[in-house]
């Protein structure tokens, strides 16, 4: 009990420090007004970085190929964990962008090199799928260079975020069908 405890605590510690460093990376200026409809109709490459729970991540893949099965033109780049490389097959509207054990730094950070591959897909749309911010998570989608950067609403890293999705629901397939409803 003390160990899980103890371990939230480092994790969140972990969140809030990649937190501060990829606003300050980022440099963000206050966002312009986003035209949702018109920018999401041009986007073509999305950055979905998946959770790194099983069972998120069974919930948030599901959520995914139903976007996917009722929109045209999207691909679907899943940046995955480590241990859920073998779960998903790519498709050609969805691609797999998996980490290797050399993307991170003490195993939690994202180095430079992982960024710059993530800055060549040229994502339009960055989802954070994470139910809890991850250094990971925070440092990617802020740093990859979309116009648009969702995730659902929590207690750390909202500031590097353009789109928050808070649902009543404490359902995590809820939340993530209502961030998708706003893009799809």
């Amino acid at each position: 009990m003390a160990y899980q405890k103890f371990k939230k605590f480092a994790r969140n510690i972990w969140a809030q420090i990649a937190a501060f460093f990829a606003v300050r990376w980022l440099k963000p200026a206050p966002d312009s007004p986003l035209d949702f409809t018109r920018l999401v109709d041009g986007c073509h490459d999305w950055l979905v970085i998946m959770p790194e729970d099983a069972s998120a991540f069974q919930t948030a893949i599901r959520q995914c190929e139903e976007v996917l099965a009722k929109m045209t033109g999207v691909r679907f780049h899943l940046l995955l964990p480590l241990e859920l490389r073998g779960v998903v097959e790519a498709t050609s509207e969805m691609r797999l962008f998996s980490l290797n054990r050399n993307d991170l730094f003490l195993g939690v950070f994202p180095r430079s090199s992982l960024i710059q591959r993530l800055q060549e897909i040229q994502p339009q749309i960055a989802l954070d799928l994470s139910p809890r911010a991850t250094p990971l998570s925070l440092v990617a989608s802020g740093l990859s260079g979309a116009k648009v950067r969702g995730a659902l609403a929590r207690s750390q890293g909202n500031s590097i975020f353009n789109l928050l999705i808070e649902s009543r629901s404490g359902e995590l397939e809820d939340r993530y069908r209502a961030l998708f409803a706003y893009l799809a």
